[in-house]
């Protein structure tokens, strides 16, 4: 008989399992209301603490838990001006971008200081899909935006300091997902309209011609980017349920590292690069119901040590849809 140790903390929004196998739930308590304002800590607490932002797209917020210990539930949101949100950032300020994905064909990108509930800023500008959203240590906004005939998307560009769009990026394909480094190199994840594959275009800055990164048929699906703190390309590889690490370009990956999850979709680092946080979105519709089986852990942040690839927690909360994710504060690099 093989026995799993794992520890169930019962919460009022929602339930942590630290497990070796397995994830739980356990209802919502009320009427899944959310108290507003910061987590009952000391001044010096809270100035110290770590925030694991997840866009929840079935409550159309921004669920906010402390990232050390996410078994108090959700201790903070934020919905005003949230549509459906999708990819999420927060730059060096402490500031959170949201891209707020409603299918109005002028989708927006709103900002909110840190700490504040009401968006300080908001970025249009005929974007037609607002999938993700990237900010540049020089205050560079990008915006990948998929939509377009023929997988033929684009992604918008806003200078620093404005909400004027100063140029668009045409990197050949439709893209999801968008990332810079610590040199405010732009990193394009999309989905190419040559191979119908994942591809990653790295574009210098200003620059609007990019490079592969990928071999043509590496990974069947990408859904989010991001780039380690020694420079390595990371991928979430939707298709196959796996973070692909890439040191090298166009070869294939150093490291893959499996979530336990189906798809999974968006994922961050925490501030010392050492644990990655992915959620998997997972909307059930009634043929899935009928089913003996479904897909693995759907609906559920995973946290997962980055150096040995080994899950840390499942977090599950009851009726969410998460998806973007982001740290506060942000990694340095």
């Amino acid at each position: 008989m093989k026995i799993f140790d794992f520890r169930r903390y019962a919460l009022g929004w929602a339930t942590v399992a630290f497990l070796g196998g397995c994830a739980a739930q356990a209802p919502i308590g009320g009427a899944g209301a959310i108290p507003q304002g910061l987590p009952m800590l000391s001044p010096a607490a809270a100035r110290q603490a770590q925030y694991l932002y997840v866009a929840d797209q079935a409550a159309y917020r921004i669920d906010i838990f402390l990232r050390d210990d996410p078994s108090k539930g959700v201790v903070d949101s934020i919905s005003k001006g949230v549509s459906v949100p999708d990819g999420i950032w927060i730059d060096s300020g402490g500031n959170l971008y949201v891209a707020n994905e409603d299918e109005s064909l002028n989708d927006r990108i709103t900002v909110y200081a840190k700490g504040g509930h009401k968006p300080i800023r908001v970025y249009r500008g005929a974007i037609l899909c607002a999938s993700d959203v990237a900010v540049a240590s020089d205050g560079t906004v990008y915006v990948a935006d998929p939509c377009g005939s023929g997988y033929n998307g684009r992604v918008h560009v806003f200078g620093p300091g404005g909400t004027k769009q100063t140029r668009l990026i045409i990197p050949d394909g439709a893209p999801g997902s968008v990332t810079v480094d610590a040199q405010n190199n732009l990193y394009v994840g999309m989905t190419s309209n040559i191979t119908g594959w994942g591809q990653v275009k790295r574009y210098r800055p200003g620059a609007t011609k990019g490079i592969d990164l990928l071999r043509p048929l590496a990974i069947p699906t990408i859904a989010g980017i991001a780039i380690d703190d020694h420079g390595a390309l990371v991928v979430a590889d939707e298709t196959r349920g796996t973070i692909d690490v890439f040191t090298d370009r166009r070869k294939r990956p150093s490291r893959v590292i499996s979530t336990g999850q189906s798809d999974p979709c968006c994922f961050a680092f925490d501030r010392g690069g050492n644990r990655i946080y992915v959620s998997y979105p997972f909307e059930i519709s009634s043929s899935v119901r009928g089913l003996g089986s479904g897909p693995k852990r759907p609906n559920t942040m995973v946290a997962l040590d980055y150096a040995t690839g080994r899950r840390l927690w499942t977090l599950e909360v009851r009726n969410w849809l998460p998806v973007g994710v982001a740290v506060s504060p942000t990694p340095p690099f």
